[in-house]
């Protein structure tokens, strides 16, 4: 019911032109487990590692329920970030949208169930990159 009722807000906010169709997309992806599996539903599998892509984080994090991470892109036209947790429960931990002209710079907290890689993968003209980082984590966080 839950999920249903998800999916007709979503559908009714792309109709009405409030979200565009590829956050909307982007939801249902959120139920799928695993790097390769949420890279080839965002369109991204085969995309490259990239100096260009610069995940700035603590290496050691005691409260694994409060990650703070931020992404710099330097790539040209980058249009879209998502944020990967390889050993989370929920891969995909976040996706953002950004229109053009837009700085390419964003900052968030995640959630983290354990030590584990985030994965920022960017959307820019050149295609898909990403960037990797281990975050370790010393204390409980998802769980």
């Amino acid at each position: 019911m839950k999920t249903g009722g998800r999916a007709g807000v979503l559908a009714w906010l792309v109709a009405a032109g409030v979200l565009p169709v590829s956050a909307a997309t982007a939801a249902s992806v959120f139920s799928i487990h695993g790097v390769d599996a949420v890279m080839e539903a965002l369109g991204a599998a085969g995309g490259r590692a990239s100096d260009a892509i610069e995940i700035v984080a603590a290496e050691i994090v005691e409260n694994g329920a409060m990650v703070s991470v931020e992404v710099i892109s330097r790539l040209p036209g980058t249009r879209q970030i998502a944020l990967l947790v390889d050993q989370n429960p929920t891969t995909l931990a976040a996706v953002f949208a950004l229109p053009e002209g837009t700085l390419p710079r964003l900052q968030t907290r995640i959630k983290m169930a354990q030590t584990s890689h985030v994965i920022a993968v960017v959307e820019a003209d050149g295609g898909f990159a990403l960037a990797r980082r281990e975050i370790k984590i010393v204390q409980g966080g998802c769980g």
